[in-house]
C-alpha cells in the first residue's frame, strides 16, 4: 500500500523520464535483436561472403617468359627468378623509421620511401629486382608491412651479342624491340592465381589448393642466327669502324637457298641488360630500319632485267663516251674513262655511263618493273619490328632524269636486307626468298615446330641468266674489277662494290655531299655452289679511302674466310691468273 503510494507521490516529470529511458532501452534491444536475426538468418549468405572476402585473398602467380635460342640451342635470352620489395602501407607502424631502414638496405631515396609508405593503398612497390643480399637482409629484419615478392627478370647472358635482333623488354617483361617485341605474343605466357587465407593482420596462414590456377609459361623461340657467325661479323664490323673512323656499319649473312639470316649486326651496339645506358641510335636496327641510295649495288639487278628480256647481250659493246656523257644539262662521268665496254665489263668496271645506256634501252617501265619484281619499295615481311619499305617512286612521276639516276643507283632507296635478298636470288638461280629470322618455336615441354618454311616470293630472273651469265660477271668483278680486295684464296667469290654519296641538307636544300659516303660490298660464295651471301655497308668512313671496294670488300673477305671453314665448306684451288 505504501509502495503504490510512493509511486504516485513521484513527480510527473520524473516518471516521464523513467519511462523514456525504459522504452529506449527496450527499443535498442529490439533493434539489436532484429539486426542479429538479419545477420544470422535473413542475410546470412551476404555477411558470410563479406567475411570470406576479408579472409581470402586472390594472389597472382607470375608466368615465365619463353627463352630465345640461336639455331644451335645456345641461350640468347632467358628469364630468372628475382626478389622485389613491396609494402602494405596500413600495416607499417613507424613509417619514418621503416623508410630510413629501406633507404639504408635498398639504396632508395628515403623521402620517396616515406611518401610511398603514406599512400592510401593496399599495395605499393618499393623497389623491384633487388639483390639476394638485400632481400636476405630485409627478411632478417622482419619489417612489419614490408613484403618480399618473387618475380622474374629478363637477362641476356651474352651481353650485346645479337642485341638488335633480340631487342629487350621493360621491367614487366613486355617486349619493346626486336623479336622480343615482334613475337611478344609467342614468348608471353598466361598468369595464374591462387586463393590464400589471411588473418586480421593480413598474415597468410593457409592456401586453398582446389582454387589454384597454375600459370602457363611462354613458348621459346629458336632463331636462324648462328651465334658463332654473329660473333665473327660483329668483330669485323667493330674493326672496320674503328680503323676507318666510320659513323656506323651494318652486316648481314644470309643462307642463299632458304633466305635464313645467319647473322645480322650493326655497329655501334648496346647491352640489352643495361638499356637505360644506351642511346637511341645505338638501339636502331639499321639493317632493316634504314634505307639508302644503293649506288652501284643496283647495277647487276638492272642488267639482269635487260639480259633476261633480250634487250642486250653480255658481250654487246656499249659506247661509254670516254668518261663523260651529256644528257641535256646533266653530265654523267665515270671514275675512269672508257670508250666502248661490253655489258659484262660495264658491271666489272662499274661504269655509270654504260649503265645509263642500258637503262635507257629498258625505259622507265622496264626499270620500274624490274625493281618491283625484286620487291624494292616494299617490306620483305621479316619477323622483326620497324622494317622500312625503301623507296621506288610511282611510275607516273618518273622523268628522263629518273631513268638516268636509277640506272646507277640513285633516286631510289633500299634497305641492307632488301639488297641481301636480291643478291641471294642471283646466287640461288633466280628465286627471291622471303628473309627468315625465326627457325622454330618450342613449348614448355620442349616440343618444337617450324615457324616458317622457306618461302619463295617471286621468280625474278631465269636460272640461265643467274647462273651462267650474271654469276660469272660478278666473279670477274672480284677477280679483275672493283672488288679485287674481296678475293679469297681457295674459294670463288662473286660480288659487287657500291659507293654512294649521301644526301645532306644545306641552306634548306637537299644536295649530295662531297665528303659523306656509304661504302658497301655484297658477295656470295662459293660462286660455283653458293652457300652464303654477305653484305657489309659502312656509313661515312672518315679515314683513308671511301670506296666500297677498299673499305667494305676486305670486311666481306674476312667474314667469308672465317665463316666458310666453320660451316665446313672446303676450299678449292680456284684462284686463276688474270692477264694484264
Amino acid at each position: 500500500m505504501s509502495s503504490a503510494m510512493d509511486k504516485k507521490d513521484l513527480p510527473k516529470g520524473y516518471r516521464i523520464k523513467v519511462n523514456v529511458i525504459r522504452y529506449g532501452i527496450i527499443s535498442i534491444f529490439v533493434v539489436l535483436i532484429y539486426h542479429l536475426v538479419c545477420i544470422q538468418i535473413l542475410d546470412c549468405e551476404k555477411y558470410s561472403s563479406l567475411a570470406l572476402g576479408q579472409r581470402l585473398k586472390k594472389q597472382e602467380l607470375p608466368t615465365k617468359r619463353g627463352m630465345i635460342f640461336d639455331r644451335n640451342g645456345l641461350v640468347l635470352a632467358e628469364t630468372i627468378r628475382v626478389c622485389s620489395i613491396s609494402a602494405v602501407p596500413e600495416r607499417v607502424r613507424d613509417k619514418k623509421k621503416t623508410a630510413q631502414t629501406l633507404s639504408e638496405v635498398l639504396g632508395v631515396n628515403q623521402e620517396k620511401a616515406f611518401y610511398l609508405l603514406n599512400k592510401k593503398k593496399d599495395f605499393v612497390w618499393i623497389k623491384r629486382r633487388v639483390t639476394d643480399e638485400q632481400a636476405g637482409e630485409l627478411k632478417r629484419l622482419g619489417l612489419r608491412g614490408i613484403v618480399i615478392e618473387d618475380e622474374y627478370k629478363r637477362v641476356y647472358p651474352n651481353g650485346s651479342l645479337c642485341c638488335h635482333v633480340l631487342g629487350f623488354t621493360d621491367i614487366d617483361q613486355n617486349g619493346i624491340a626486336g623479336v622480343e617485341h615482334s613475337l611478344n605474343h609467342v614468348l608471353t605466357g598466361r598468369k595464374g592465381y591462387r586463393l590464400v587465407e589471411k588473418d586480421a593482420l593480413q598474415r597468410q596462414f593457409s592456401i586453398i589448393n582446389k582454387e589454384t590456377v597454375f600459370p602457363r609459361y611462354g613458348n621459346s623461340i629458336y632463331l636462324t642466327i648462328d651465334s658463332e657467325i654473329q660473333s665473327i661479323v660483329e668483330e669485323e664490323l667493330e674493326s672496320v669502324c674503328v680503323s676507318n673512323q666510320a659513323d656506323s656499319a651494318t652486316a648481314i649473312v644470309m643462307e642463299v637457298a632458304t633466305g635464313e639470316i645467319l647473322a645480322m649486326a650493326n655497329y655501334p651496339w648496346y647491352n640489352p641488360n643495361n638499356v637505360q645506358k644506351s642511346k637511341s641510335k645505338e638501339r636502331r636496327n639499321r639493317a632493316i630500319a634504314d634505307s639508302f641510295e644503293p649506288g652501284s649495288l643496283i647495277k647487276p639487278i638492272i642488267v639482269c632485267g635487260a639480259l633476261d628480256s633480250g634487250l642486250v647481250q653480255k658481250d654487246e659493246m656499249i659506247n661509254c663516251y670516254n668518261g663523260s656523257y651529256r644528257i641535256k644539262r646533266r653530265v654523267i662521268r665515270d671514275v675512269h674513262p672508257y670508250e666502248y665496254l661490253t655489258v659484262s665489263d660495264i658491271i666489272v668496271n662499274s661504269s655509270n655511263i654504260g649503265m645509263v645506256q642500258v637503262g635507257m634501252l629498258m625505259e622507265k617501265e622496264g626499270l620500274y618493273n624490274q625493281l618491283r619484281s625484286f620487291s624494292f619499295g616494299q617490306k620483305t615481311g621479316i619477323s622483326l619490328p620497324g622494317e622500312a619499305t625503301g623507296k621506288v617512286w610511282p611510275l607516273n612521276v618518273w622523268s628522263l632524269n629518273s631513268v638516268v639516276s636509277v640506272s646507277f643507283g640513285y633516286e631510289i632507296a633500299a634497305t641492307p636486307l632488301q639488297l641481301t635478298a636480291a643478291y641471294s636470288s642471283i646466287a640461288n638461280g633466280g628465286s627471291l626468298q622471303k628473309p627468315q629470322i625465326v627457325h622454330s618455336i618450342s613449348d614448355f615441354s620442349g616440343r618444337k615446330r617450324r615457324h616458317n618454311q622457306s618461302v619463295r616470293i617471286n621468280r625474278v630472273i631465269s636460272p640461265r641468266i643467274a647462273r651462267e651469265v650474271m654469276t660469272p660477271i660478278l666473279e670477274d668483278v672480284v677477280m679483275e674489277g672493283t672488288g679485287r680486295k674481296a678475293k679469297l684464296s681457295g674459294y670463288k667469290v662473286a660480288g659487287k662494290t657500291g659507293t654512294a654519296k649521301k644526301l645532306e641538307r644545306i641552306d634548306d636544300k637537299m644536295v649530295y655531299s662531297e665528303n659523306k659516303y656509304v661504302s658497301s660490298f655484297i658477295g656470295f660464295v662459293p660462286a660455283d655452289d653458293p652457300k652464303i651471301c654477305v653484305l657489309v655497308s659502312v656509313n661515312e668512313p672518315k679515314k683513308g679511302d671511301y670506296y666500297g671496294g677498299v673499305v667494305a670488300a676486305p670486311v666481306v673477305r674476312n667474314v667469308m674466310g672465317r665463316v666458310l671453314p666453320y660451316m665446313r665448306v672446303k676450299p678449292r684451288n680456284t684462284i686463276r691468273t688474270v692477264q694484264n
